[in-house]
């Protein structure tokens, strides 16, 4: 892996400002574009190369070849704040009756359409800067989240993507299936593959 990031380093450094902008953004979201995560919260600003910028460039056209929708959570002054999702994915893990019931306590009914949910977790990420529920959002296992919630006493079993408080094996698992997919990412970039065939492999 080394080796890889050596040469994506490598790559980001010769890029053109499109090249990078859409490059880095993919690199973070592979997990959600290849089918594994349901969605990724990112937030682009000017403190990084001016990416805000790019984004306002160069947005609509990397949309456009990317298999994921985007919702905006927040806009600052040279900084915004997205969530790339799965529309069909994201609802089905929203859906879900353990999360279902968890984000009820929030306010989010399970007969609300997605957009609503989304929007209400936009107006609460607003007054709560991270509300509690983006990790269900984020494809965080409910018991974890509420673990985390109420400061439990467990012991964290293992940290990476999240911090697991139950099932280990099962978050190692999903762990190792979002490494994958950014290692795919490196592959395809070191090979000099446009972004758009990037995400048609990925998605695959």
């Amino acid at each position: 892996m080394r080796s890889l990031n050596q040469e994506f380093i490598k790559f980001m450094y010769n890029a053109d400002e499109k090249e990078y902008m859409m490059s880095l953004i993919t690199y973070a979201l592979s997990p959600t574009i290849a089918g594994y995560k349901p969605s990724s919260i990112i937030t682009i600003s000017n403190k990084n190369k001016n990416m805000y910028d790019l984004w306002c460039k160069y947005g609509s056209e990397y949309l456009e070849n990317i298999n994921l929708k985007v919702f905006e959570i927040n806009r600052k002054e040279n900084a915004v704040v997205l969530l790339f999702y799965n529309g069909k994915m994201l609802s089905e893990v929203l859906c879900d009756r353990d999360n279902a019931e968890f984000l009820s306590k929030f306010g989010y009914l399970n007969s609300m359409p997605l957009i609503d949910k989304l929007n209400l977790l936009k107006n609460r990420y607003e007054y709560n800067f991270c509300p509690h529920e983006m990790g269900i959002f984020l494809g965080i296992p409910v018991k974890d989240v509420e673990d985390f919630i109420n400061c439990s006493e467990k012991e964290c079993v293992c940290c990476g993507y999240w911090k697991v408080y139950n099932d280990r094996e099962k978050a190692l698992e999903v762990f190792e299936n979002y490494n994958r997919s950014k290692h795919n990412f490196l592959k395809l970039i070191q090979n000099d593959i446009g972004i758009t065939k990037v995400v048609k492999i990925l998605s695959s």
